[in-house]
């Protein structure tokens, strides 16, 4: 995924224009943006449609996700798994986060 990511930027990575790109699809933000509701912080905007994307390097960029496992490295994350190999530890963006007062 990664190889054919970088030979679809090499064609036409350049030439990707977010203002084009927005104004000739309407739907374009509805598109390419979800919103996340979280219990305590209300919700959480995330929009891809002013980014440098299309159908295909998006379609490329989420294929490359699942084959780099990253679901399973984000499950490894938030349930406290040692996934810092250099310290040999756990990582702490989620206790930095949580507000809960609940380890």
């Amino acid at each position: 995924s990664w190889k054919k990511l970088k030979e679809v930027y090499s064609k036409c990575g350049e030439s990707i224009n977010i203002l084009s790109m927005l104004k000739s699809d309407p739907e374009r933000f509805k598109k390419l943006s979800l919103s996340l509701k979280t219990p305590s912080d209300g919700n959480i905007l995330i929009d891809y449609s002013k980014n440098r994307v299309n159908d295909e390097v998006l379609k490329l960029l989420f294929a490359l996700a699942k084959e780099r496992r990253v679901d399973k490295a984000r499950d490894a994350m938030f349930s406290g798994e040692k996934i810092n190999f250099t310290e040999n530890r756990a990582v702490l963006h989620i206790a930095l986060r949580n507000r809960s007062n609940k380890p």
